[in-house]
């Protein structure tokens, strides 16, 4: 466990005020200029160098801001209210050293329900008590609420607080936290995101949150669309001195392949190195490292992970057969038969003979592959079968009605009938629109 650290030493009481070199401008008051604060170095001549804080060790600082993007569903809130749960008893996380300090976790987003069933989880996978975290660990939602901005900006981009700031920071010095989660920026900053000076002056609210409490702010956001690990200006990233990001590993084609795995990096450090990462596993709806596991879990996750891996290379090699125009089969008599034709492909990746026959067996089924499937026509037009995706059903066509239109007489001097128009499905969805999933895989997550 970290040591409590001192409170951050104090401008001096009476500042001295100097007017020498002001020339007001005709007819304007003058008035008497506050010099800044000067510190003298030799005033630290023999005096030890103050030990850095942390709130986690090497990774969130003390008396600063840090912000946690990740992908969505990846588990940042789970991850931010785990993380308070080992600050509030000095437990360290994921093998992680945190300085114990009462912590705040509040979210805009998951409901009281939600953060029951959470926290439960988190303190099975920790090994504590829930009775342990009364009064130093405090859950807030706001889930639904309105009026959850921190600040405003005016028509000039002006920063003013509102009476949720007001709150936040009461409840802070009531509570001495020392940590405070807050989740997430989209609901508190009513800001706008790509201005620089906007962003800036917001991050500097929660540095002060931090600084004037002695405490650690970690605050949660998203990454953009195009893929960046945050959305907006380049002040979210400028702004703070530690930013960490949250995702799943993926391979050489950018894809994931463990669904439970995650990685936390320090995507920018400026008081420890930069990227360095730790690695861990959504297991129970909770966060652990793998060397905390059971023997039995680490057994029964690998052979999950091994199906996974020998599904997805079947999946890929039958694929490719298909678009080469050539025909496999499930029977292992068959000189086509496709585990063995598969295990020669590039595409295998490293899969042997046995993982396919394993994932042939599964796939069918689970009824994602089909046998007997058309997989080409000869040039005579006959279709050659063999192993083959199953038919996606077609989407349920939107239901047409009559509209009314203009009369058209024929020939005769009658009407002719009109066709019916088809009217497409009403939806506020608008091409390249930010999107993300409401909810992790596995339910263990809020973004």
């Amino acid at each position: 466990m970290i040591d409590d650290l001192d409170a951050p030493p104090p401008f001096p009481e009476e500042a001295p005020y100097h007017a020498d070199g002001f020339e007001a401008g005709p007819g304007a008051e003058t008035s008497p200029v506050m010099t800044l604060p000067l510190i003298d170095p030799a005033a630290w001549q023999g005096v030890d160098v103050p030990p850095r804080g942390w709130a986690l060790e090497g990774w969130i600082p003390a008396r600063q801001a840090t912000y946690l993007t990740g992908a969505g569903s990846s588990g940042k809130s789970l991850l931010g209210q785990q993380l308070g749960t080992c600050v509030a008893l000095g437990l360290p996380l994921l093998g992680i050293e945190t300085r114990r300090a009462k912590s705040i976790y509040l979210t805009c987003e998951d409901d009281v329900d939600e953060l029951h069933r959470r926290q439960k989880a988190i303190c099975e996978a920790v090994n504590v008590d829930l009775r342990e975290l009364s009064g130093r660990f405090h859950l807030v939602s706001l889930a639904g609420a309105i009026g959850n901005e921190l600040a405003t900006f005016d028509a000039l981009g002006r920063m003013g607080t509102t009476a949720a700031w007001a709150s936040l920071r009461a409840t802070v010095e009531e509570t001495g936290a020392g940590f405070i989660v807050l989740d997430n920026v989209a609901h508190l900053f009513a800001g706008n995101e790509n201005i620089r000076n906007q962003v800036a002056a917001f991050c500097g609210l929660l540095n002060s949150l931090a600084a004037d409490n002695g405490a650690a702010v970690l605050f949660i956001g998203h990454p953009n669309k195009a893929g960046d690990n945050f959305s907006g200006s380049t002040a979210w990233e400028n702004q703070v001195r530690s930013r960490l990001f949250l995702d799943r590993p993926r391979d050489g084609d950018g894809e994931v392949t463990d669904p439970d795995a995650r990685i936390l990096t320090r995507a920018k450090a400026n008081y420890a190195r930069n990227g360095e990462g730790v690695s861990f596993r959504w297991h129970r709806w909770a966060f652990v490292r793998e060397e905390d596991l059971q023997e039995a879990d680490r057994a029964r996750i690998a052979g999950e992970l091994a199906a996974v891996t020998e599904d997805a290379a079947f999946v890929r090699c039958l694929a490719k057969a298909i678009e080469e125009k050539r025909a496999t089969s499930a029977s292992r008599s068959a000189s086509n038969y496709a585990p063995r034709v598969f295990a020669a492909m590039p595409s295998a990746r490293g899969v042997k003979l046995k993982g396919f026959e394993a994932a042939l067996q599964r796939l069918l089924h689970s009824g994602e592959i089909v046998n007997g499937a058309n997989v080409y026509r000869r040039d005579n037009r006959t279709w050659v079968t063999g192993l083959g995706f199953a038919p996606t059903p077609a989407p349920t066509p939107a239901p047409t009605l009559p509209q009314p239109c203009p009369n058209h007489a024929d020939d005769t001097g009658g009407e002719l009938p009109q066709p019916a128009r088809t009217h497409p499905l009403y939806t506020t969805y608008k091409s390249g629109a930010a999107h993300e999933v409401a909810a992790p895989d596995h339910g263990n997550d809020d973004d």
